[in-house]
C-alpha cells in the first residue's frame, strides 16, 4: 500500500488596531491588537481541513472557524512556565473568517504585553469546538497548567460522513517584537480510504449478468457482531480507539476507549440502487444493496470525498517517525470485515439474481496508522472461476444380443 503526505495548513498572527490589554493594562494608543490570518495553501479533499474550510462559517452546517489558547509567561519562557500556567490569556478563543472585510476576527480583542520582553506562548486546533457535542473535540479546562489537552471522540457508525480531521498548531514564546507569527498547522490522525478489484482469475464478468458485490464493511471489534457467518469474525487484540486524548502535543492512550463492538462504516461507501436475490427456486426475494465490482482495476468503496479519520496507533512522541519499517500498528492491531457476495443472474427471471455470499477480515499492515498520513488500501477478490477443461463421450459399453421382444 501507498501512502501520501497530507498537506499542512498555515495560520498567522498579524499586528493591528488598538484597544486595552487585560493583563498588563496598556495603553490602547500605544500598543497593537493580536489579529490572526491564514494563507491560502494547496486545497485538499472532503472533510480534511484546510485554508477554506476554516473561513466557512462555524455553525450547525459548517466546520468553519479555529480555536486559540494563549499562555502569558512574563519574562519567563515556555519552557520554563509552562507547569505552572494557565490559558489565562485567551481560552478556547473562537477566530472567524469575515468575507466582507477578508480578515480574521474575533472578540474581545487582545493586545501585546506593555514589556516588549514578556512573552506569549499559543496553541491552536481546527475545527472550532465550543463544548464537545458537535465534532466530539473537548478541551481541557482554562484552570489547567500546561500545554492544552484534547479529548477526541469518534463519530458513531450512523454520523460517519460528520468525521472531522482535527488539525493542531503552536508558536511559542512570542512578543510584540516578532512581527508576523506562522502557525503550521498539521493533521493528528490517519486518513484511510478503500478500493476493490478483481482478481486475476475472473473473466467475463459485466454489469448485469455476473459480477461481484461488496454489502458490507466494518472494522472488527473484540465481540464482533457484524459478521453473517456461523462463527463471527472477532479481533480480542483489537487497538481500534473510539476515543483517546492529544496530550503533550501526542496522543495518549491511558483511558482510551477500545470499541468491543464492530464499527459498521457501510454509510460511506458507494453503494447502488440494489438488486434482489432470490433463492435457487426462485422464493424469497430480498433486496441487497452493494459496490459493483466487474473486472481487476481498482474501484473506490467510498463516495467521492469520503474517508475514515481513525486515531493512530503507538502515537507516543511530539515527532512522528519516518521510518516506514518501525512505529505505528502491529499487523492485528486493526481489522478490516468484508462481506461479498458472487451474483449471477437467474435463468427464471432476468431481473432476479442467484447469490453465493462470502466474508473476510483482512489486517492492516505493520508500522501503519501514524499520525499525519494518508493510506488507500486496495481489497482483492480472488476466487477461481468455474471452468470446462474437457469434453469426452465414453465407448459404448457391451448390452448383449439375441433378445426377442414380443
Amino acid at each position: 500500500m501507498k501512502t501520501t503526505k497530507l498537506m499542512a495548513m498555515m495560520a498567522v498572527l498579524l499586528t493591528a488596531g488598538c484597544s486595552q490589554n487585560e493583563i498588563t493594562e496598556v495603553s490602547p494608543d500605544a500598543h497593537p491588537t493580536i489579529g490572526f490570518g491564514v494563507y491560502t495553501g494547496v486545497q485538499t479533499k472532503g472533510q480534511d481541513v484546510t485554508n477554506t474550510t476554516m473561513q466557512d462559517a462555524c455553525d450547525d452546517t459548517h466546520n468553519g472557524g479555529f480555536g486559540i489558547m494563549g499562555y502569558f509567561t512574563g519574562s519567563k519562557s515556555w519552557s520554563e512556565a509552562k507547569g505552572t500556567v494557565a490559558p489565562s490569556f485567551m481560552y478556547n478563543q473562537l477566530v472567524t473568517y469575515d468575507k466582507a472585510k477578508t480578515s480574521w476576527t474575533y472578540t474581545p480583542v487582545k493586545y501585546w504585553p506593555n514589556n516588549a520582553k514578556d512573552k506569549v506562548s499559543f496553541f491552536a486546533y481546527a475545527p472550532y469546538e465550543p463544548d464537545g457535542n458537535k465534532h466530539g473535540i473537548q478541551v481541557s479546562a482554562r484552570t489547567e497548567a500546561g500545554i492544552p489537552e484534547i479529548i477526541f471522540t469518534l463519530k458513531d457508525k450512523d454520523n460517519l460522513t460528520k468525521m472531522v480531521d482535527l488539525v493542531v498548531s503552536k508558536a511559542l514564546d512570542k512578543t510584540s517584537n516578532d512581527g508576523t507569527i506562522s502557525f503550521p498547522f498539521s493533521h493528528t490522525l490517519s486518513k484511510i480510504s478503500f478500493k476493490v478489484k478483481a482478481g486475476d482469475d475472473y473473466e467475463g464478468l459485466d454489469e448485469d449478468n455476473s459480477f461481484i458485490y461488496v454489502t458490507k464493511m466494518w472494522i472488527v471489534g473484540k465481540t464482533g457482531n457484524l459478521s453473517d457467518s456461523g462463527n463471527p469474525l472477532k479481533n480480542e487484540n483489537s487497538k481500534f480507539y473510539t476515543k483517546a486524548a492529544w496530550k503533550d502535543l501526542h496522543w495518549d492512550y491511558t483511558n482510551a476507549v477500545v470499541a468491543n463492538d464492530d464499527f459498521d462504516i457501510k454509510q460511506l461507501m458507494d453503494v447502488d440502487a440494489g438488486i434482489t436475490e432470490v433463492d435457487e427456486d426462485g422464493t424469497n426475494p430480498t433486496t441487497i444493496t452493494g459496490v459493483k465490482v466487474i473486472n481487476t482495476t481498482a474501484k473506490d468503496l467510498f463516495k467521492s470525498n469520503e474517508f475514515l479519520y481513525l486515531i493512530p496507533i503507538g502515537d507516543n512522541a511530539e515527532t512522528v517517525d519516518s521510518n516506514e519499517n518501525s512505529g505505528g500498528c502491529a499487523e492485528g492491531d486493526i481489522k478490516i470485515g468484508f462481506h461479498y457476495d458472487i451474483v449471477t443472474k437467474s435463468t427464471n427471471n432476468d431481473q432476479q439474481y442467484l447469490v453465493s455470499h462470502a466474508e473476510t477480515a483482512v489486517s492492516l499492515p505493520a508500522h501503519h496508522m501514524k499520525r499525519n498520513k494518508a493510506y488507500v488500501y486496495t481489497f482483492t477478490i480472488n476466487l477461481k472461476k468455474i471452468e470446462v477443461s474437457a469434453a469426452e463421450v465414453a465407448d459404448w459399453g457391451k448390452g448383449g444380443d439375441g433378445f426377442t421382444i414380443q
